[in-house]
C-alpha cells in the first residue's frame, strides 16, 4: 500500500494538475483548432506516468479525457469514451518509468551515431504511414489544404531534427530507447481505441484523423479496420513525438527536483543524484 500511497503524494497531485492542463490545452488546440492527424494530448499523462508510476499515470489519462469531455466552453464531443486508451497509455508510461527507459545514457563514437539514427528512422518511418496516404495528399480523397500535408512534413522533418541533435548534443543515447517505447505505446493505443471509435462513434470522432478513416473505408474496409489503421498511421507518431518531448522536459528538470517522485530514481543517473 505504500507503493501505492507514494503515487499520490502531495507533490504528485499537483504534478496531475498541471499535466491535465496540459493535455486539455494541447490536445484541443491541436485536434479540433488545428485538426491535425495527431493528438498531442498525452504529454501531461506520460509525465505524471514515467515521474509517478503506472497508478498516477492511469488516473492523470482518465481524467484529463473525462474532464475534457464535460469542461465550460470546449467540452463535447468524443474525447470522453477514449479515456480508457488514455488510462492505458498512463499505465505504460509508469512501466517505461519503472524499467528506466528515460534515463540518460551517456555515450560516445559509432554507440552515439547508432542512437541518433534509430531515433531518426522511427519518426520518419513512422511520419511517412501519415504523409504518404490519399487522404491528405490527393484532395479528391480528404478535401484537405495543401498546409495541412506541408504541416505533416514540418513536424516530421523538425521532430526528426530535435531527436538526433539532442541524442548527439549531450551525448545521450537513451532517446533510441525513448522514441522505440512511444511507438510502442502508439501501437498499443491505437489497438484500444479502434473499438471505441468504431462501435461508439463509426469511425467518426471530430478530428483531423477523420479524413483518414474516409479514406479507408473508400478503399473497402469495413469501419473497424479503418478505424484501427487510421491508428496505425496517426498513434506510433504521436507517441513517439510525445515521448521525446517529455524526455526534453525530464533532462530539463533538476536532477534533485525528479529524484524527489516516486520514480525518480529511475530517471537520475549515479553521477547527478
Amino acid at each position: 500500500m505504500d507503493w501505492l500511497s507514494r503515487q499520490f503524494s502531495t507533490r504528485v497531485l499537483s504534478l496531475m494538475v498541471v499535466a491535465i492542463a496540459i493535455n486539455i490545452v494541447i490536445g484541443y488546440t491541436v485536434q479540433t483548432v488545428l485538426k491535425l492527424p495527431i493528438y498531442l494530448d498525452s504529454i501531461g499523462t506520460i509525465l505524471v506516468g514515467v515521474l509517478a508510476g503506472p497508478i498516477a499515470g492511469l488516473v492523470t489519462g482518465a481524467a484529463s479525457n473525462l474532464i475534457w469531455q464535460y469542461a465550460p466552453g470546449i467540452g463535447g464531443g468524443t474525447i470522453g469514451p477514449f479515456a480508457i486508451t488514455a488510462a492505458v497509455i498512463g499505465v505504460l508510461a509508469g512501466i517505461w518509468g519503472y524499467l528506466g527507459v528515460y534515463r540518460s545514457r551517456p555515450a560516445t563514437g559509432a554507440r552515439l551515431w547508432a542512437a541518433a539514427i534509430i531515433g531518426v528512422v522511427v519518426i520518419l518511418f513512422l511520419a511517412s504511414r501519415i504523409y504518404n496516404n490519399p487522404a491528405y495528399t490527393d484532395p479528391n480523397v480528404g478535401g484537405y489544404p495543401a498546409w495541412v500535408f506541408t504541416a505533416i512534413v514540418v513536424i516530421a522533418i523538425v521532430a526528426s531534427v530535435s531527436v538526433a541533435g539532442f541524442i548527439l548534443v549531450r551525448r545521450d543515447a537513451a532517446g533510441a530507447w525513448v522514441a522505440v517505447a512511444g511507438a510502442l505505446t502508439g501501437i498499443v493505443a491505437a489497438i484500444v481505441s479502434a473499438p471505441i471509435a468504431a462501435y461508439v462513434f463509426g469511425g467518426v470522432t471530430g478530428s483531423g484523423t477523420d479524413v483518414i478513416v474516409a479514406a479507408l473505408r473508400q478503399g473497402g474496409q469495413d469501419v473497424y479496420n479503418a478505424s484501427l489503421g487510421q491508428g496505425l498511421f496517426s498513434d506510433p507518431i504521436d507517441k513517439t513525438i510525445t515521448s521525446f518531448v517529455v524526455f526534453i522536459v525530464l533532462t530539463s528538470l533538476s536532477p534533485r527536483v525528479v529524484a524527489r517522485f516516486p520514480l525518480g530514481e529511475r530517471i537520475v543517473t549515479d553521477s547527478e543524484g
